[in-house]
Formats: C-alpha cells, sequence, structure tokens
C-alpha cells in the first residue's frame, strides 16, 4: 500500500488590480489577483471585484476557480495577464 501525503498550503496573497473604470455605485471596478502554494504546486485566480476604499474590497461574480501551475513564476504571469485581458474587454 502506498501512503501519499498532501502538502499544506501557504499563506494566500491577494492584490486588487483597477480597471480605471467605475460601475453604476460609484465604486472602482476591477480584478482581485489571488497566488498560494504548498512548495511544489502554486495556484493563481482571477476574481472580479468591486475596490470600497482604504484596502478593501468585495468580489463580485461567480467565485472563480484557481488554476494549478509547477512555477510560481507561470501562475503569476498567467494571474496578471488574465486581469489585464479581462480589463482590456471592459475598455473596449
Amino acid at each position: 500500500m502506498n501512503a501519499t501525503t498532501t502538502l499544506e498550503l501557504g499563506p494566500t496573497f491577494e492584490t486588487f488590480v483597477p480597471a480605471n473604470k467605475r460601475d453604476s455605485k460609484g465604486r472602482h471596478i476591477g480584478y482581485v489577483v489571488g497566488l498560494r502554494d504548498n512548495g511544489v504546486n502554486f495556484y493563481a485566480w482571477v476574481q472580479n471585484a468591486r475596490y470600497l476604499g482604504n484596502g478593501e474590497w468585495v468580489e463580485f461574480g461567480v467565485q472563480q476557480r484557481s488554476r494549478c501551475f509547477d512555477s510560481l513564476k507561470a501562475a503569476n504571469t498567467w494571474a496578471y495577464a488574465t486581469a489585464r485581458e479581462r480589463i482590456a474587454k471592459l475598455h473596449a
């Protein structure tokens, strides 16, 4: 019998990327980019959000699933590129 070990995930890093647009209530539209890892697998996600001020935001829409990557660089590159693509669609 093979024993499997699940590595514990480390802390979550999240940051708000503004789209430089406002919604009908005057809140800043943007995306939360999230990253997390267990030292072997690196996870990233991009979630629609509204900035409330003072470093606080609220997530909007359907909760996004994270994607798994083999490196932090790949996870980081995908997440920020995805946020930029979504912001570009808002301005189109």
